[in-house]
């Protein structure tokens, strides 16, 4: 920093700067008579930040950047033997601590303002300081860049206002989970808990990027754009920002809000209200209304304790509508449309197990928005349904592995992060049987109290934007809980070793099966898929007509074949 600029800077601005601190001294005040009826220990400091700090940081930017440039004074500066960069890095980071000072103070005020009516305690008051300070150094950062924007400067501050408009009203995101407004949220207003770490590490970047932004206006090609940018806008460009914002504004008026979807309604079969979920099952013929009602309390169990173990902020309805006449391993989730809820259906005979475990699958896909069903992580989320719903039942865990120790292939990480191709080899059954596997033999590696926090931050909530391209991939989450996927793999290869030892003899009594596909071009009826399975006598074929573009098989049509050879009806 150069001590002569910043007594000109004193000179210059100090009558200005002054007067607005006062402003905002007055402004502070109010805040707090007006926060102390609504309550909240520094609901005061967050509405001061929300409304007063960008002000600040907008007659700084003017007086400290933008005056410069519109007024020549930059190229005085510039015959002086202090040099652009330091020029630049004074005039920044004085406009940085006269807005963190701001900050400070504020939060005394608002400090000793609430131990007037209770005790509170200098590190709890801590957090809010340090959520303060991250804040203002953001804003800061972005009004300095919008202020070598010069002419466009008034242009950047109304986009992002209009931004932030867009993401709540039109997006449907809370005010308070935009990227930098995160840090001033209830937590911080109540002193009761800090933003998440993410929560700093944006504001953070985007303070970087801002300030690199400007550093590279201010300083390359002598400073040349930021004085081209100094000048005044010309017709062409004030039509075009208007039109511009014209047309932003018609678009977004035409658009609705991102609705709220209702729960869906439950007003049949065999109900009960858990904790956080209402359960229905219907009966069927032969399924009668005391199993519908044991079911119903098993599956309402299997959620509140799933969604009080991960900390999940969901309360879906689940329906269960077992029906006559489907295979029992066959189980579809009905599409609700606009209604919130789970419904299955299933067969009157299908495994309990089954049922429990779709539903915690449901219930943790929707929780995360569909990204729990990401091949880098969709194999724990399988693993993780099956464990809970087993969790109390030796016989089906043991059956589970059974079932794992039947598969004879090799399954290194590569086919654990790759788990819609491996499940397609597997098949469902296996599939599952493999996944318990692989989530036992973490809880088996780390205990469950760890797995389950593991859980808690690969199968959280994630934000319904932009932000979702910072959340940490599972890899790193395993990383952090001490294993890796080639540690893990080989812990559930162990696990199907030791259960195929256990059940040598029930191994050794499976049929064997043999399976292939063949293809026949024949004279007026094309092309002919002939499906042949051998060991079994009856089997189903499951197929799709596959394009260029087609990323997931998804739900395919089935072919029950009652002997060996069928003919898929392509």
């Amino acid at each position: 920093m150069s001590l002569p600029l910043l007594r000109k800077e004193a000179h210059e601005h100090g009558a200005v700067l002054a007067a607005t601190f006062l402003i905002a001294a007055v402004a502070m005040y109010v805040l707090l008579e007006t926060a102390a009826r609504m309550g909240g220990r520094f609901v005061g400091l967050s509405r001061y930040l929300l409304t007063i700090v960008p002000l600040l940081a907008l007659v700084l930017a003017n007086r400290l950047l933008v005056r410069e440039y519109t007024g020549r004074t930059q190229f005085f500066l510039e015959t002086l033997p202090i040099g652009r960069v330091r020029a630049f890095a004074t005039k920044w980071l004085l406009g940085c601590a006269l807005l963190l000072l701001t900050a400070w103070l504020a939060w005394v005020a608002t400090l000793d303002f609430a131990r007037r009516s209770e005790v509170l305690a200098s590190a709890d008051a801590r957090g809010p300081l340090l959520c303060a300070a991250t804040y203002c150094l953001a804003v800061w950062s972005f009004a300095g860049l919008a202020g070598m924007l010069g002419r466009f400067r008034y242009i950047v501050w109304g986009a992002v206002a209009l931004a932030a408009l867009l993401a709540t009203d039109i997006g449907g995101i809370p005010f308070f989970d935009l990227p930098v407004f995160r840090l001033l949220g209830p937590g911080m207003q109540m002193a009761v808990a800090m933003p998440e770490r993410s929560a700093f590490l944006v504001a953070l970047a985007i303070a970087a990027a801002c300030a690199a932004g400007a550093a590279v206006l201010a300083l390359a090609g002598s400073g040349a754009m930021a004085s081209t940018l100094a000048r005044r806008m010309t017709t062409r460009e004030i039509v075009f920002a208007l039109v511009a914002f014209l047309a932003v504004a018609t678009v977004a008026y035409t658009l609705d809000p991102k609705p709220v979807r209702p729960p869906f309604e439950i007003v049949e079969g065999e109900q009960f209200q858990g904790k956080w979920v209402t359960v229905g099952v219907r009966p069927a013929a032969a399924f009668d209304a005391a199993a519908a009602q044991g079911l119903a309390r098993a599956i309402a169990a299997d959620a509140d304790t799933l969604i009080d173990a991960l900390h999940l902020d969901v309360h879906p309805p689940v329906f269960v509508l077992p029906q006559r006449g489907l295979d029992r391993e066959v189980m579809q989730r009905a599409a609700l449309g606009e209604a919130d809820g789970i419904v299955l259906k299933v067969a009157t005979n299908a495994p309990a197990e089954n049922v429990r475990m779709l539903v915690l699958h449901s219930l943790i896909t929707d929780a995360t928005l569909q990204r729990g069903m990401k091949d880098d992580r969709h194999v724990l989320l399988d693993g993780l349904a099956s464990f809970w719903a087993m969790r109390d039942d030796e016989r089906a865990r043991e059956l589970s592995w059974l079932r794992a120790a039947a598969v004879d292939v090799p399954l290194p990480k590569e086919r654990l992060t790759a788990w819609s191709e491996t499940s397609e080899l597997l098949g469902d059954c296996q599939a599952v049987a493999v996944a318990f596997g692989v989530f036992d033999a973490l809880v088996g590696r780390i205990g469950l109290d760890r797995a389950l926090e593991l859980a808690r931050e690969i199968f959280t909530t994630p934000p319904d934007d932009a932000r979702v391209l910072l959340e940490r991939r599972p890899a790193a989450a395993l990383a952090a809980a001490g294993i890796d996927w080639n540690e893990l793999a080989a812990d559930a290869a162990a696990g199907r070793d030791a259960a195929r030892a256990r059940h040598a003899a029930e191994l050794a009594r499976r049929p064997k099966i043999t399976a292939s596909v063949d293809w026949h071009s024949k004279p007026g009826r094309g092309t002919e898929i002939e499906t042949t399975l051998t060991g079994a006598p009856r089997y189903a074929a499951y197929y799709r007509v596959l394009t260029p573009w087609t990323t997931d098989a998804g739900d395919m049509p089935r072919l029950d074949v009652i002997g060996a050879r069928g003919v898929l009806p392509l």
